[in-house]
């Protein structure tokens, strides 16, 4: 079981990690591309004026790091726990 929980937190940390640089490449791709109207987040959506295919794709890769990161944390602890 001991195993199973380390592969559980590999994975965890493979999932921050991934969630930190999709951010990252988010960001970047926000302030570069778009007709210059800016973007912010309001009620967890993002408005933007232009928001492109990468910036869409972008978003839900990042809900779903988001989700698997989540999930693989309390796998890891409710198996450390047992």
């Amino acid at each position: 079981m001991q195993v199973l929980g380390y592969l559980i937190a590999g994975l965890n940390l493979l999932f921050a990690i991934g969630l930190v640089l999709a951010m990252l490449f988010h960001i970047t791709e926000q302030e570069t591309g778009g007709a210059g109207g800016g973007w912010g987040i309001v009620g967890g959506r993002h408005i933007l004026t232009s928001q492109s295919g990468v910036a869409t794709f972008l978003d839900r890769f990042i809900t779903w790091l988001a989700a698997g990161f989540l999930i693989t944390a309390f796998l890891t602890v409710f198996v450390f726990r047992m």
